[in-house]
């Protein structure tokens, strides 16, 4: 069976600081292929030399060269849409070509109506009410592409009742099927002692927050929950990890993360906090490891791969019920829920691990196992597998 794997492209894979869809791409092909589909993640690129097929870490990447954009209003969906349309051209001899965003997504599902479409729905805002006018157009384009595809994979059951209610989906053509992660890469005990020196980690006990430092994530509320603990537990120390710029490949920190930081200098005792902008895998990692717990303050999300990565490390995790951050936690047994928008509610939450390290050391336990048993790569790559299967029988027939 010949698959392809359609990213956004706006992110290079393999992802090195950051991009959880190019992350679900470069892993689900290569564990793919791994099962004996022969799956290639596309990729495109600015540059001639870099054109043609590159194999990285067992994954089969092919890089399609397209014009760059500098100067147009919406820059990063015509790129997008045109990354679409140009890697249309090269997918007519493949089985099944499964997408991941919404314009590149849309570009193939209008090109190439004949061929078995996957797609994958990432966007966070689907179970949300109220949403940006901006939203309602990405909606009606993501909806379009999902009613034209042949199977469609939610990664969870609230993104499921969301996509068929508001996208008007066949609920038939609905696959749930959860992101992965990688339990050999994030794992509990990793030496980490050069990490915890560069941050000034020694001796503290590390409440981490991982991704962009958006609105969306909620990370103002993160940092007034923080204050009203510090006063009490001294030994505690706020990692922020993640880019400070609105989008991929931008420095500037945008006006939110300014105002944060800011907050943070006139609230907070310098030494109880540190934003340390984007960072590789390694250092993530090394982040998961040393942190007693992860929090995830978001006001949207679909499946965030941050939970299952802290997850995979041993390390519980406290998250907002927004989207499918509810399908993922297991109240009590990997970490805890409050509610959105409200830091008081995190606080208590947060508080309540603080005090109880026997409760923390059980729930590192569990996150573990949970990660294992169902979240790994290997799993997922195999139920994906079956719904490639099940939407383009005769590659069965000429496998077998």
């Amino acid at each position: 069976m010949k698959v392809a794997l359609l990213s956004s492209g706006l992110i290079p894979l393999p992802p090195t600081k950051g991009g959880a869809v190019e992350e679900y791409v470069f892993q689900l092909s290569r564990h793919l292929r791994k099962l004996g589909v022969e799956a290639v993640a596309i990729d495109f690129t600015f540059s001639d030399s870099d054109v043609g097929l590159h194999e990285i870490s067992g994954s089969l990447i092919l890089k399609v060269k397209v014009s760059k954009i500098d100067r147009a209003p919406k820059k990063r969906i015509l790129q997008e849409l045109v990354f679409g349309l140009k890697a249309s051209e090269i997918l007519e001899e493949l089985d099944v070509i499964h997408a991941n965003t919404a314009w590149a997504g849309f570009a193939v599902a209008t090109k190439l109506k004949n061929k078995s479409l996957v797609y994958s729905c990432h966007n966070p805002l689907w179970p949300e009410e109220k949403v940006h006018v901006s939203e309602h157009v990405v909606r009606l384009v993501e909806g379009l592409t999902m009613r034209r595809s042949n199977a469609i994979i939610a990664l969870n059951k609230t993104m499921m009742r969301a996509i068929v209610e508001k996208a008007r989906v066949d609920p038939q053509k609905i696959f749930v099927v959860p992101n992965g992660v990688n339990t050999e890469f994030f794992k509990p005990g990793i030496p980490a002692d050069d990490v915890a020196r560069r941050y000034g980690l020694e001796g503290r006990r590390v409440v981490l927050f991982v991704g962009r430092v958006t609105y969306a994530k909620g990370v103002h509320l993160l940092l007034k929950a923080f204050k009203e603990l510090i006063t009490s537990y001294r030994d505690l120390k706020l990692v922020i990890a993640g880019p400070l710029s609105d989008h991929f490949g931008e420095e500037e920190p945008s006006p939110y993360a300014k105002i944060l930081m800011n907050y943070a200098e006139k609230n907070l005792p310098r030494d109880s906090y540190i934003f340390t902008g984007a960072v590789d895998r390694d250092t993530l990692r090394k982040l998961y490891s040393l942190a007693y717990v992860c929090v995830l303050s978001s006001y949207a999300e679909a499946f965030p791969m941050v939970l299952i990565e802290a997850m995979a490390s041993g390390c519980p995790v406290i998250g907002s019920n927004a989207g499918g951050v509810v399908d993922v936690i297991d109240e009590g047994i990997t970490g805890f829920i409050f509610r959105k928008g409200d830091y008081m509610d995190l606080k208590e939450k947060m508080k309540f691990l603080l005090g109880d390290e026997a409760l923390r050391k059980v729930l590192s336990i569990n996150c573990r196992e949970v990660a294992e048993k169902r979240y790994s790569w290997e799993a997922i790559a195999l139920k994906l597998k079956n719904v490639y299967e099940s939407i383009n029988p005769t590659t069965i027939e000429n496998s077998s």
